[in-house]
């Protein structure tokens, strides 16, 4: 069976250059935001995320109308946007040029799904740089 192209589900981790930790409650609050935001702007887009204070997984169909760092580019430059439109949002960061990104196969939704909502608690016991050495980054 062929797959259309918007069909492909991808899982993206985009971090802040040099994995500084950034991100608290305000910018956190700001990020999950601009994820509705975009969900809402993406018809049928299906998203789960997790935003940790240096970096966020994001688990979401690629768009068809966009490359894969086309996707990365627009979701940095838009969750950025958002950001800068609240005062007490630390927006002066750079987002780390290199991102992680792997396709995920239908049948491992879920379980992907899983994985991101606990990154929390994953990074309880493993740093983010610990994280990228398994991913070969």
């Amino acid at each position: 069976m062929k797959h259309s192209h918007s069909e492909i589900w991808t899982h993206l981790v985009l971090s802040t250059k040099n994995q500084e930790r950034i991100f608290g409650q305000p910018e956190i609050n700001a990020i999950n935001l601009a994820m509705e935001d975009f969900v809402a702007n993406h018809k049928d887009q299906a998203i789960t995320y997790a935003v940790l204070p240096e970096h966020i997984h994001i688990l979401l169909k690629l768009p068809e109308n966009m490359s894969l760092n086309g996707l990365a580019s627009h979701l940095q430059t838009f969750i950025k946007s958002k950001m800068r439109l609240l005062e007490e949002v630390k927006h002066d960061f750079e987002w780390e040029k290199n991102f992680h990104a792997h396709s995920v196969s239908l049948n491992r939704i879920s379980a992907e799904k899983s994985m991101i909502l606990r990154q929390e608690m994953k990074h309880r016991e493993i740093t983010f740089e610990e994280e990228l050495k398994f991913l070969g980054l």
